[in-house]
Parts: structure tokens; sequence; C-alpha cells
């Protein structure tokens, strides 16, 4: 496996047991991302989806906040050339490096999670929250408009009224709202949150990988689609060549074992 560096100095990578664990470090300024942070975290991603022996990815948060959304000197900062290159910019990059991964991402999230610490949720497959969880666009506020594809997903997965009040009220979701519309898949402790996030990252790296791949694959072509007929038959082909792989066969032969003693 090659090696994975950091370079920002505020993000941190670690692989154990098959795991990809990505923390965010920089909880002194609420963990608000630089140019530097997004080019670390889209690294990662590519690193996980370019080692065969890395089967999920895990991305955390030190400090009592997840992540604050872009650190704003960035945005004050850019100059003319940055932003007629904004649909290249680094943050845009980091999303699309998370939606290129077919691998499973968890992301678990504590305090406050603003503009892009919000709407990268959108790209992971399992998000679990703390109860002290707060989330927040933002955009509105700065006199913005929506990015990493949210005005699109966003209406899809939780409605249009809930959305409106991320993106166009500029409200504050609690964790107990995020979970009910959809937007997170566990709410828990906040003590519990590194364990459960944890456990449940390791559990996804204990199953088949390539069912796991396929299955994200399907999920994903599927959204936002009504074509049933064609996810059925898919999902038949992809069903159909798994049942004959020497991996399920393998499992079946198992379990029928088990039943014969």
């Amino acid at each position: 496996m090659s090696t994975l560096e950091m370079q920002s100095g505020h993000v941190r990578a670690v692989v154990e047991n098959a795991l990809l664990h990505v923390t965010l470090d920089r909880a002194d300024k609420r963990n608000a991302l630089t140019g530097a942070m997004y080019q670390d975290l889209t690294r990662s991603a590519e690193h996980a989806g370019e080692n065969d022996d890395i089967r999920a990815l895990l991305i955390d948060a030190e400090g009592d906040m997840f992540c604050a959304g872009n650190d704003i000197a960035d945005f004050a900062g850019a100059s003319a050339e940055t932003r007629e290159a904004g649909s290249a910019g680094p943050a845009l990059t980091f999303i699309k490096a998370l939606m290129a991964l077919d691998k499973p991402i968890v992301i678990a999230v504590q305090g406050q999670a603003t503009g892009i610490g919000t709407t990268m949720l959108l790209h992971a497959d399992l998000v679990v929250a703390a109860e002290s969880a707060r989330f927040f666009t933002a955009f509105v506020d700065l006199a913005l408009v929506p990015e990493a594809g949210s005005s699109l997903i966003l209406p899809a997965l939780i409605g249009r009224q809930n959305a409106a009040r991320l993106l166009l009220a500029g409200d504050v979701l609690t964790a107990e709202e995020a979970l009910r519309m959809g937007l997170i898949a566990y709410c828990v402790p906040d003590a519990e949150l590194a364990e459960r996030a944890g456990a449940l990252a390791e559990k996804l790296c204990a199953k088949s990988p390539t069912s796991v791949r396929y299955t994200k694959q399907l999920i994903r072509h599927g959204l936002g689609s009504d074509d049933v007929h064609g996810q059925m038959d898919r999902e038949a082909e992809l069903f159909g060549e798994r049942l004959f792989s020497d991996e399920v066969k393998a499992i079946m032969e198992k379990f029928l074992s088990k039943r014969r003693a």
C-alpha cells in the first residue's frame, strides 16, 4: 500500500484493519477548512479508492465542533483567477473525490456542521451524529448560493420545504430533526459518538467489498430516477453475477454445513 502523507498539518489519516480513518484537526479554528485541508481530504478519498486493502473511509473531527465550513479568510483572499476557476476549486474537487469513491463513507458529526460541513454529508453513505449536532448552511447569510450539489440533493433527500429551511431561511436543524428528515442515519449520545461511528465503519469493512461496491453503485444510480424496471434489470444482472461467484458459494456452503451439522 502506498504511503498517505498529509500536508496541511490539520488533517490526520491512519489506516487500521482496512479502515482509513481521517480526522479534521483544527479545533482551535472550529475545524474550518482551508485549501490545503481540502487537498488532504481529496488525497485521502483518492487513496482509499486506489488501495484494495482499504474497505471503508471514516471522517470525524477533533473538538466540540465538526466543521465551521470553509475558512472565511480563504474566501476573502480569493483572486479573480480563483473565482473564474471556482468550478474546479479545492472544495469541489474534494466533493467529487467523495462522489467517485466506490467504498462506504461514514462521517461522524458533533456540535455545529456549517456550510460544507453539512453539504459534504450528502455524499456520505452513513452519517452518525451526536445529540449535540446542529446543521446550518449559512450560504444566504453570506449572500452566496448552495454548493456541492445541495440544491439538487437536499430537496430529493429531505423534501423541498425542509431543504428551503436550510438553504433559504438559514434555519439551524437539530440532530433530532435531521434524523427525522433523513439527513443523518443515526443520532447517538455525545459520549458514544466515536465508538459508534468506529464500530459502524469496522462493520462495513467486514462485509464483502464487491457486494458493498455494487450496492453503493445501485443506490447512487437509483437516486432521483423513476425507472423501476431499469433498476430491477441492473439489480438482477449484478445479483446473478454475485450468485455464481466463488465468494457467495463459499458463504452458502458454510451456512448449509451448519444446518447439516
